[in-house]
């Protein structure tokens, strides 16, 4: 059985942050902020309107320049590539630089101060981002995809996995495509008889968190608790980065992986094909087909509204996989798959906010003020949509924006 306290996505959860509180901004009530995020994405956000008050004209500078510095998430690292530019032509003195290194990477780096922004697909625990004066800023809505490698014959079929069938996989008790678990979800298809080569991530990564969360909830056969780094089963291979998971999944015949959304495109062009992923009742009996639903926008909203429903302000770390659960940071063993609603019918399960956490009280408040601006202006400016469709992410809903905007109100900067 799984650990009845797994690890939480921090390694290194012992230090504290040394130093008295700093002096913080005013702060904006979360109702005003809710009020003030719904405005804005009715009135502003087509308009280009920019919520940053702490900037100004692109004279603002003074005759400074910043570099603002990001590491973290592959996941997230083509989103922030295609707004670092966009942000620079707005204010030529700000240049913001990401790299793409891993959620371990981004975690590590925001805790020791080392970057301005560390980008991660798992939220730091409210109780290690205090510890360390950070806070989860949520800039996106991803989601994660199951791709294999079955030849060309299967690169537009999608076929029907849930949860206990993708923990069985990875822990190794389902071996062969043409397994009767697998094969009793898909009729009508011919399963190969090909070994199942389950690949993970290498590095310290938000979506192995993701999808070890899915496996653990799932499947109460799973082993080892979930977290950015797993113990796995002896001889699956690992990969660096979703880029790498691409490439190592394109290369192995009989390969299975799971990838975010943003390597989609890479992923179709490599000749993969992506599975439709079951909700509870797939998870209890597989073999009805209408159980399993795909990662399209509508499904992965339905998701999203599942598992707002359990935020719990102010903080705005959660785990949106399988809708959710009550006690937003506490996942529980074998709670099952999503449960459809009628208003949200077929929630994809595998879904997540994209977050970068950033200090409270900065070494550098004149420059803290730019990497709020930063994500104010991620949120506001008036072609979110355009850059957010690129990668497959969706917009944060108004009431997540409205937290945001609260928790950006608390981040000492300069005047």
């Amino acid at each position: 059985m799984s650990s009845g306290n797994p690890a939480p996505p921090s390694t290194n959860d012992s230090l504290v942050s040394p130093g008295r509180r700093p002096r913080r901004r005013a702060t904006v009530g979360v109702g005003a902020a809710v009020v003030i995020a719904v405005v804005l994405l009715a009135a502003g956000i087509a308009g280009g309107y920019f919520i940053g008050t702490s900037t100004g004209s692109k004279s603002a500078t003074s005759g400074q320049s910043y570099t603002l510095t990001e590491t973290g998430s592959t996941l997230i690292y083509p989103y922030l590539n295609l707004l670092a530019p966009n942000y620079t032509a707005l204010y030529p003195s700000i240049t913001v630089s990401p790299a793409g290194t891993g959620s371990g990477a981004g975690i590590s780096g925001a805790e020791a101060g080392t970057v301005d922004m560390g980008g991660t697909d798992a939220y730091l625990l409210p109780a290690t981002a205090s510890q360390y004066n950070l806070i989860n800023v949520p800039i996106a809505i991803s989601s994660q995809y199951i791709f294999y490698n079955l030849g060309p014959g299967f690169a537009n079929v999608h076929l029907n996995l849930n949860g206990t069938v993708l923990a069985m996989i990875w822990s190794g008790d389902i071996t062969h495509w043409n397994d009767p678990l697998i094969q009793a979800a898909n009729p009508g298809v011919t399963l190969p008889s090909t070994t199942i080569t389950p690949l993970h991530r290498s590095d310290g990564s938000g979506d192995t968190f993701l999808f070890t969360s899915l496996c653990y909830l799932s499947w109460k056969g799973w082993v080892g608790g979930y977290g950015t780094t797993y113990t796995w089963v002896a001889g699956q291979p690992g990969y660096t980065g979703n880029a790498g998971m691409v490439t190592g999944l394109s290369t192995t015949p009989g390969g299975i992986a799971y990838i975010g959304v943003s390597y989609l495109a890479q992923a179709r062009a490599a000749g993969l094909g992506w599975a439709a992923l079951g909700d509870q009742a797939a998870n209890i009996d597989g073999t009805n087909t209408s159980n399993y639903v795909l990662p399209s926008p509508q499904n992965i909203s339905e998701d999203v509204n599942l598992g707002l429903a359990n935020l719990q302000p102010p903080s705005v770390a959660i785990s949106l996989i399988l809708g959710g659960v009550p006690g937003a940071t506490n996942l529980q063993l074998g709670a099952g798959g999503t449960l459809p609603t009628a208003t949200n019918p077929h929630p994809y399960p595998d879904v997540n906010l994209e977050y970068l956490l950033i200090s409270t009280h900065p070494a550098n408040p004149s420059k803290q003020k730019w990497v709020v601006s930063f994500l104010e202006w991620a949120m506001s400016s008036g072609d979110t949509s355009a850059r957010l469709d690129v990668v497959g992410f969706l917009p944060l809903t108004p009431a997540v924006i409205g937290y945001v905007m609260a928790a950006l109100a608390t981040v000492q900067i300069a005047a």
